[in-house]
């Protein structure tokens, strides 16, 4: 009887009919050809999915020009290195003072950075944003400048981007920024 079951299929058609066909109407010969290609369409289909990233390195600096710079970068051994200059003060003081903090991610922050930069796809971005805009001088933010480096592989991208109330982004990519500066706030030495 659960041999029966197998030996045909039931296709419905737009009017709701449904038909029954023999499977023995795909022969053999074609079958062999059906079931490889499935699973490549499948295999393309899920392979456009994020997937998590090889090991990599990424550096993110955010810089307001002759004000102030932070930087994080981050090795693949998920070493990170935190860098702070209060330009303007130093400038006045005449002295140039780099405050750093180091240390290594936790699996769990690495983890959650590494899903961060999957859903991000950076090396579909653009390599620059914002920069074919007119400053505006009264806001405040204008000078701002943020980069990116994040290197996979063989494989580096660079990413600028002048803070503009133009620029849109993805907000996986936003998430990404927040995290990236909320771990420089959480773990810096100021």
């Amino acid at each position: 009887m659960g041999r029966h079951l197998i030996d045909s299929i039931i296709l419905s058609s737009r009017e709701g009919v449904r038909e029954r066909y023999p499977l023995s109407l795909i022969s053999k010969h074609k079958m062999k050809y059906i079931l490889p290609a499935t699973a490549l369409l499948l295999m393309f289909l899920f392979s456009g999915c994020n997937r998590q990233p090889e090991q990599f390195a990424l550096t993110y600096t955010m810089e307001s020009a002759e004000n102030y710079k932070m930087s994080i970068e981050i090795d693949k051994d998920r070493r990170y290195l935190i860098r702070q200059q209060n330009i303007f003060f130093d400038k006045y003081a005449g002295i140039e003072r780099i405050n750093t903090s180091e240390g290594q991610m936790t699996d769990e922050e690495y983890d959650q950075l590494s899903e961060l930069v999957s859903v991000s796809r950076l090396f579909k971005m653009k390599d620059a944003y914002g920069f074919k805009q007119e400053s505006d001088p009264d806001n405040p933010f204008d000078g701002f400048i943020y980069q990116i480096i994040f290197t996979e592989g063989k494989k580096t991208k660079y990413i600028s981007i002048r803070d503009n109330p133009t620029n849109r982004f993805p907000d996986t990519f936003l998430q990404l920024l927040r995290f990236l500066s909320n771990y420089m706030s959480d773990h810096s030495s100021l």
